[in-house]
């Protein structure tokens, strides 16, 4: 994601934030008016398609428990919130989106002047339309239903065309109108430099950053963690408990830099000349290119007392503004940083 600050200004700029989170995390404890407490596994969740290329699944989530304390079901918030919104009953209302996304065929869609009596009462009606004539109790029974694919369907390029068969054009004229109605208005060359009428190769912003910076910073997740939004798990915490930059082993020596050594990653900003920097460990590996840093996501916290002091995340080291945003608002990452032992 882009650098933290600017989350945490861009939050500043609304009148009213109302959060639906099952934890009290930085963004409901911080910025949030209202939180709106969600359960975690005790909700219905779907309908979810699976596969491993060879067989095709259905499944729905399925509360094992009522849910607990206050909380509730994000489908329930969502109901609760339409009605007194007004915005739940009616042609367009959420119910009315519910028949179109769960593709209820009558009789089975829902009344768009009542309120559904419970969620299971929405995904019986999706099960039943769906042909499966026990309803949602088919999948509590079952849990998934699994069917081959057909040998015509294994491969994509057999029943699906390139793009969707669309013609891709190779010269874009209005790119080109664009860019030049920027220079015409005088806007400066970073503005309008990707705006090109053919796809067009330049050096990334970051290669302009001094040569003292010579190492390319890349972040990653962790298969223990969901994004960011598990290591306030105590025992998952317990199996990475702390922010590391990782280096590649012989890169590390040169520096005089060991494994668990505490370092300073400092990025730079090629535009602006702005440089931020954090401390954590260095890890060394062999699996990584040696003009190469990585840290990984997932810390950064400071609310709850088992992720608050696992370290830095990588995002304070990016940059968002001119040259690491590009004409389409994509956010780059793209950052050179320097690594010195603390």
């Amino acid at each position: 994601f882009l650098e933290q600050d600017a989350f945490i200004e861009s939050y500043k700029k609304f009148k009213f934030i109302a959060a639906i989170d099952p934890y009290l995390n930085e963004t409901a404890d911080y910025f949030a008016d209202i939180v709106l407490p969600a359960c975690t596994i005790e909700k219905y969740e779907g309908p979810m398609d699976v596969t491993d290329q060879y067989e095709d699944a259905t499944t729905l989530r399925m509360p094992p428990i009522p849910p607990m304390y206050q909380s509730k079901g994000d489908i329930d918030i969502y109901l609760d919130l339409c009605e007194k919104a007004d915005i739940l009953y009616g042609e367009g209302g959420y119910l009315d989106q519910l028949n179109s996304q769960l593709k209820l065929k009558d009789p089975y869609k829902l009344d768009l002047k009542t309120k559904p009596a419970s969620v299971r009462e929405i995904f019986d009606r999706w099960a039943k339309s769906a042909g499966y004539d026990e309803g949602v109790a088919f999948f509590e029974k079952n849990s998934v239903k699994v069917k081959p694919i057909p040998a015509n369907k294994l491969y994509a390029p057999a029943w699906d065309k390139p793009y969707g068969g669309i013609r891709q054009r190779i010269y874009g004229e209005g790119l080109l109108k664009l860019q030049q109605q920027m220079q015409a208005a005088g806007a400066g060359e970073i503005y309008w430099q990707d705006y090109t009428a053919l796809s067009t190769w330049r050096e990334p912003t970051m290669n302009q950053s001094p040569p003292k910076y010579n190492l390319f910073l890349t972040s990653h997740k962790k298969i223990e963690f969901k994004q960011s939004r598990a290591t306030f798990n105590a025992l998952l915490n317990e199996v990475e408990p702390e922010q590391r930059v990782e280096m590649n082993t012989k890169t590390a020596r040169t520096m005089g830099i060991g494994d668990g050594d505490q370092v300073w990653v400092e990025s730079h900003n090629a535009v602006t000349g702005a440089t931020k920097r954090v401390k954590a460990k260095a890890q060394l590996l062999e699996g990584i290119r040696p003009d190469t840093v990585s840290m990984s996501h997932h810390y950064g916290f400071w609310v709850h007392p088992v992720a608050k002091n696992g370290g830095p995340t990588p995002n304070s080291l990016f940059f968002t503004g001119e040259g690491y945003v590009s004409n389409t608002a994509d956010q780059s990452f793209h950052v050179k940083v320097q690594i010195t032992k603390a």
